[in-house]
């Protein structure tokens, strides 16, 4: 019996100098882990300051939207920002002094989960991506066009540093300038190569594409993204985006895409603009098209400002929007946001509006008048409309708006026929009714105190 309590006593001896052993500070870090915070922060702050020309971001919001250059030095607790200029209130591009716009603010680096590198102090350039009501963007209001200013820091090295949006999760690249690369040139070069690849239309071409198979891609509008389209095996229609950022050597996608099992990796400028090879496989290529501006006018969905009516058309458009400050519920008044004319999401051919209440479309065909297809009469089309098409002719006097139009007979300009940003409408028989619409999105009343409640 002795000899078990003996034992009994030897054991708990041992466990408890187990326990006092388990108690001490394991010796495998040399420091606490606020100290290796600090220190990965700071070698983070090293990279981040140590490229003495900054860094060129590879920016993405929304992937709708693409890629665009942005240049960030970071000098003490100070970042300055300049950025291809995206939309007509951002603070960016070239000045008529031929330097960069540039804004400097504040930053910091901080930890939560990680290091984040934030821009914690309001920057114009960089901000413009992530405020809401943003306008130049009217997909989405509320979001604008989906930005970040934090960024979470997944690598940081001399070469290259990898971010992630702490909100909307993109990746954005920061790769360090060359010291005899200027940051004017980024944005020039960029330009230039975005005007020289683009088309209205690409079509899939190449040794590498089975036979038969029929890949068509367009514009996403005015922004950096190809839309995909083919039919699958069960004779449906797809679609895949492809977001890219421009450089001077072409298109880099965001990430590589499937199409129906053919991966495809951004596009090279090579030396022609007929066509434009794939940088993953030079075997495949996109063939561009030079659309009519006919076909250009009812291929995609332009967008009126009025400011851009003519003497003409805007009386009308004035008298629709008296009508329309008591049509709401409640006598509220109904407000325009964007009036468009052309393919509607819905595949239709119309003139259409989106409205505070209501999206009113209303058809029409387009007749050719000239081989080149650049003098057209636009025809009312009225068995293609909605309901609120309707209500809109009868009741809101919509009829005269479309009457500005529908009827007449118009020659066809634009900027770039390849790929038009815009397309005017200049009446043959009456030179005061003379209108331009765009491809990029927006609002019809350019001043946004149209659009905030006064109530």
């Amino acid at each position: 019996m002795k000899r078990i309590y003996r034992n009994m006593l030897l054991a708990a001896v041992a466990a408890a100098t187990l326990t006092a052993c388990s108690m001490k500070e394991d010796p495998v870090f040399d420091q606490s882990a606020s100290q290796r915070v600090d220190a990965t922060m700071e070698s983070v702050r090293k990279v981040l300051q140590a490229a003495d020309n900054g860094w060129r971001m590879e920016y993405y919001g929304s992937l709708s939207l693409g890629g665009y250059n942005v240049m960030v030095k970071f000098e003490g607790d100070q970042a300055t920002v300049a950025s291809e200029q995206f939309g007509t209130s951002h603070k960016a591009g070239i000045g008529s002094d031929g330097k960069c716009v540039t804004t400097t603010s504040h930053y910091k680096l901080e930890q939560s989960m990680g290091v984040i590198l934030s821009f914690d102090e309001h920057n114009e350039t960089l901000h413009y991506f992530s405020m809401p009501n943003n306008p130049d963007y009217t997909y989405d209001t509320a979001e604008g066009l989906n930005g970040d200013f934090e960024f979470r820091v997944m690598t940081a090295n001399p070469d290259s540093v990898i971010l992630r949006g702490k909100k909307h999760n993109n990746k954005i690249v920061m790769t360090p300038i060359p010291a005899d690369q200027t940051w004017e040139s980024i944005i020039s070069e960029a330009d230039e190569t975005q005007t020289y690849m683009s088309s209205r239309l690409y079509t899939l071409a190449g040794d590498d594409l089975p036979e038969g198979k029929v890949v068509t891609a367009t514009s996403n509008g005015g922004y950096r993204s190809l839309v995909f389209e083919y039919r699958d095996k069960f004779d449906q229609k797809q679609t895949v985006v492809a977001p890219y950022i421009v450089k001077g050597d072409g298109f880099w996608f965001y990430n590589a895409v499937d199409i129906d099992g053919i991966e495809l990796d951004g596009l090279l400028k090579g030396e022609t603009d007929d066509y434009f090879v794939f940088r993953n496989n030079p075997r495949l290529q996109l063939d561009t098209a030079m659309p009519t501006l006919a076909e250009s006018l009812v291929g995609s969905n332009w967008y009126f400002l009025y400011g851009s009516l003519g003497d003409y058309a805007r009386p009308k458009w004035d008298a629709m929007m008296e009508v329309l400050k008591t049509a709401g519920k409640n006598k509220d008044e109904v407000k325009i946001y964007t009036a468009t004319i052309g393919l509607t999401s819905e595949g239709k051919v119309a003139m259409s509006m989106s409205t505070s209440t209501d999206a009113p479309y209303w058809g029409f065909t387009v007749e050719n008048l000239n081989e080149e297809q650049t003098r057209v009469r636009i025809n009312s089309y009225s068995t293609v409309r909605n309901k609120a098409g309707r209500d809109y002719y009868n009741k809101y006097k919509w009829n005269d708006v479309l009457n500005t139009i529908y009827g007449h007979t118009f020659d066809l300009s634009c900027d770039y026929q390849r790929r038009p940003l815009w397309i005017r409408l200049t009446d043959v028989n009456d030179p005061t009714n003379v209108i331009t619409v765009y491809a990029n999105p927006s609002y019809f009343i350019e001043d946004q105190s149209y659009y905030q409640d006064k109530n």
